[in-house]
């Protein structure tokens, strides 16, 4: 038997102000081994990806039209160990203050400090993908965003960060 493509547009839930999680996770729960959830929404569900992969899911990313992202979700063997905490300590060489020398007049700022979840992590994102070499993104926040974390180390950034207060941290984000 061929294995099978299940699709969950989640837009029309999100456009309703309901989190589509519990909808994704009873769909995931109810597809046979081998199949493969198809996810449709706007943008790239990051924390879900992330959270998936702790659970033995695999993941395939495509945006065929502009706007629309599509997120292929597969179950891995379950013998494979996954590592719950794929936070990895960073170690920095420069502060803060160093980086903001280092970039100075290179640096794309931007402030995503009232944004909705998951704007926050999406505009990073999207931000560090348009950075030129040399380049850094400076970034007003909240706080520690800790599902962003995983996605720079995989696409070879370093956050480094500055507590101003307790809703108020900058981040600098550049190219390792």
């Amino acid at each position: 038997m061929e294995n099978e493509i299940v699709e969950l547009d989640v837009r029309p839930i999100l456009s309703s102000g309901v989190d589509p999680f519990e909808k994704i996770m009873e769909t995931l729960n109810k597809i046979n081994d081998g199949d493969t959830l198809k996810i449709v929404n706007t943008f790239e569900p990051v924390p879900l990806i992330n959270k998936l992969k702790t659970q033995g899911y695999t993941h395939k990313t495509e945006r065929p039209d502009n706007g629309e992202v599509h997120t292929f979700i597969s179950k891995v063997d379950n013998s494979i160990n996954i590592e719950a905490d794929i936070i990895k300590e960073q170690k920095h060489d420069l502060s803060f203050e160093d980086l903001e020398t280092k970039f100075a007049n290179k640096l794309t700022e931007v402030d995503v400090r009232d944004l909705e979840m998951p704007m926050p992590m999406v505009t990073i994102l999207e931000e560090i993908e348009k950075l030129a070499d040399g380049e850094a993104l400076f970034v007003h926040h909240k706080r520690l965003p800790q599902y962003l974390l995983p996605e720079l180390e995989d696409r070879n950034f370093t956050l480094v960060e500055k507590e101003i207060d307790e809703n108020n941290l900058k981040l600098i984000i550049y190219k390792k």
